[in-house]
């Protein structure tokens, strides 16, 4: 599944995270803006560091992320779950007209912490995270997401 990582943040395990998805899930990593836009990515993981609103560069990336660009879009954010930020982010993307992936994935970083290593059992759980939401977006195929916690059906 063509799939990428994004990312807006000036921690360093914020960028751990993200690159290792792109290493387990063997997709792009790019900080935002990237240098080469999305185009048609089946699923694109934003990692956000919030602590209010979203920068403006974040907001015009998520404006710009069309469903021609990326047709579902999934969070993994530094900050307080059910922060203000992060539902303006969630609307920006709504508008735009990508499929948001309700289920975000909260990383707990600290106030000043600029060390870029994180453990194995995060990695794990962030790695779990991501390939989650990469079954999710198989089972919808196509469809949108309709409930806050989506389970793929089972197989028969």
């Amino acid at each position: 599944m063509k799939m990428r990582v994004m990312y807006a943040t000036r921690k360093g395990k914020m960028v751990t995270y993200a690159e290792a998805i792109g290493a387990a899930c063997g997709c792009l990593v790019n900080d935002i803006p990237p240098a080469y836009p999305a185009d048609k990515e089946r699923l694109v993981l934003i990692g956000l560091s919030m602590s209010g609103d979203p920068e403006d560069r974040v907001r015009r990336f998520c404006s710009e992320l069309t469903p021609d660009k990326a047709a579902y879009v999934a969070l993994f954010i530094d900050g307080e779950p059910g922060g203000e930020g992060e539902e303006q982010v969630k609307e920006i993307l709504r508008t735009a007209g990508t499929n948001v992936l309700e289920e975000t994935y909260y990383v707990k970083c600290g106030r000043f912490n600029f060390s870029k290593k994180i453990s194995l059992e995060e990695r794990q759980h962030i790695v779990d995270w991501a390939r989650k939401m990469q079954n999710w977006v198989i089972s919808l195929n196509g469809k949108a997401p309709t409930t806050k916690t989506f389970e793929p059906a089972p197989k028969e």
